[in-house]
């Protein structure tokens, strides 16, 4: 890239602060420059504030769109080419960053020139957990070369002193660092896109002076990595490799973070950065879930998961969807044809595990309700996408079914009070529920799955049965998925 391009570059504001079709050229030609060059003299500094511009409109363009996600504006969601042009832009930008402070940080050290170093560190960092995220929206990982240059940006910086150095008012380096472990750490195919998009803004807003060291505390390092390593962190465990470049994160000071997220949660108000609304803290509420089994002490013996039984040649019917599987329970006779056959791999007390090749895993959002039967049976079980992950050949898609009940049935429920809205203007005796008991080890629970827009207020209605009806309050959220919620509820007396 010339240096008129540069200048045309950084004087045109409409370039930078919004991406369109026409800004994929420009974003070639200053990443170009970064990854092209053959010497290793400093880069000029105008082509690095072009770069660091251009770092900004990108994050600010895709937190555009997934602000849209948040308030269900999205129809489908993310596709699969906004996914991946993400990843592969904030890795470009991530890369250019770091060479711009590696090529940088032997130069003069005058405090200026150090400080400069550790704001282009930062900047790559950032972008790094933004490359990171947006593989956790795939559930893939970032790619090794990736981690290898993080990993060796964090140990030149060590030797500068440069790592705990705060920019401005913000994060220091091993900030964002800790940063992007620990949203390595939370990408085990369980949160959707717009719960890790909330675990990123949380992170940022309140994982602050976190502890990454050089010795091992077991009361608080949890999780390590190697910066002599091309791969991210992992999970400390008696049979872990150490050695001089091994760095552990103390993972549990975030506990008290996270508990006092959870207080505000239940007091109604939000300790992340998102317009306040009652999908946006159900998201958020899924996160400091998986946060607070993912990051304990006691992560090896958390009942998360039941014990898993080998399956071979078995497979199960399959219709995916709310609506799918609402019209599924209201067919007389279920049609076969509507259905998809999936491949089991395992199957535990509470669910399933399926195996599906690549191209078919690709589009299923996790959260997803499902109805399932093995073949043979006439009734059809209800379920919830909790688990999708790439195996490790990346050839076929790892899926988790969570059993919310065994014996669904579709009700129509009758609002007592305007606090629960349930349309059903279309068809008017439609049915708008999912009747879904579950028996556990400690008893029966009741539940009913509705549209997750259709929960709020005073939640008074009645539950038909075949006797008359019930008048019941919902009074908890016992599960939460794509588009739909499963309450809890007491019942207040009959009808």
């Amino acid at each position: 890239m010339s240096a008129s391009v540069a200048r045309h570059v950084a004087a045109n504001e409409g370039t930078v602060t919004a991406l369109n079709d026409d800004s994929r050229p420009t974003f070639d030609r200053v990443l170009a420059l970064f990854e092209v060059a053959p010497d290793t003299k400093p880069f000029d500094p105008a082509h690095v504030l072009v770069l660091a511009r251009l770092q900004r409109a990108a994050k600010e363009h895709h937190a555009q769109i997934v602000n849209v996600v948040l308030e269900g504006r999205a129809g489908a969601g993310l596709t699969l080419a906004v996914i991946r042009g993400a990843q592969m832009l904030h890795r470009r930008i991530a890369n250019a960053l770091a060479q711009a402070a590696l090529r940088l940080i032997d130069g003069p050290h005058l405090p200026e020139d150090q400080m400069r170093c550790a704001e282009l560190a930062l900047g790559s960092l950032r972008a790094r957990a933004e490359e990171i995220k947006w593989h956790a929206f795939e559930q893939t990982a970032a790619q090794p070369s990736s981690w290898q240059q993080a990993n060796q940006l964090v140990r030149v910086l060590e030797s500068r002193g440069l790592e705990r150095k705060v920019i401005g008012e913000e994060l220091s380096c091993m900030d964002a660092f800790g940063h992007c472990m620990l949203l390595s750490t939370l990408n085990v195919g369980i949160l959707t896109p717009p719960q890790m998009e909330l675990a990123q803004r949380w992170l940022a807003a309140a994982a602050r002076d976190l502890r990454i060291e050089p010795f091992f505390d077991p009361e608080a390092h949890w999780y390590q990595v190697d910066l002599a390593s091309s791969q991210g962190p992992e999970r400390v465990a008696p049979a872990s490799a150490v050695a001089d470049t091994t760095r552990f994160l103390a993972v549990a000071p975030l506990g008290a973070t996270l508990a006092r997220a959870r207080s505000q949660l239940y007091a109604g108000k939000l300790s992340v950065g998102a317009t306040p609304s009652q999908v946006v803290a159900l998201h958020f509420g899924a996160f400091l879930d998986l946060a607070e089994k993912l990051w304990s002490q006691d992560f090896r013996r958390a009942t998360w998961r039941s014990e898993r039984e080998k399956i071979n040649g078995e497979s199960i019917e399959v219709v995916l969807g709310f609506d799918p599987v609402m019209a599924l329970l209201a067919a007389e006779e279920a049609d076969r044809r509507a259905a998809a056959a999936w491949e089991l791999r395992d199957k535990s007390a509470t669910g399933l595990g399926a195996s599906l090749p690549k191209e078919a895993g690709e589009g299923i959002a996790l959260g997803a309700l499902i109805g399932f039967r093995h073949p043979g049976e006439t009734n059809w079980q209800l379920g919830c996408i909790v688990r999708r992950i790439r195996v490790p050949d990346a050839s076929r898609w790892s899926i988790g079914i969570k059993r919310l009940s065994a014996s669904p049935v579709l009700v129509d429920l009758e609002p007592m009070s305007a606090g629960l809205q349930l349309e059903t203007e279309t068809t008017p005796d439609a049915p708008v529920a999912i009747y879904a008991p579950i028996e556990t080890d400690s008893g029966r629970i009741d539940g009913v799955v509705i549209a997750a827009d259709r929960f709020g207020g005073n939640n008074d209605f009645v539950l038909p049965t075949s006797g008359g009806g019930f008048r019941i309050r919902a009074n908890r959220v016992i599960d939460r998925g794509d588009l739909w919620i499963r309450i809890g509820f007491e019942v207040l007396g009959k009808r």
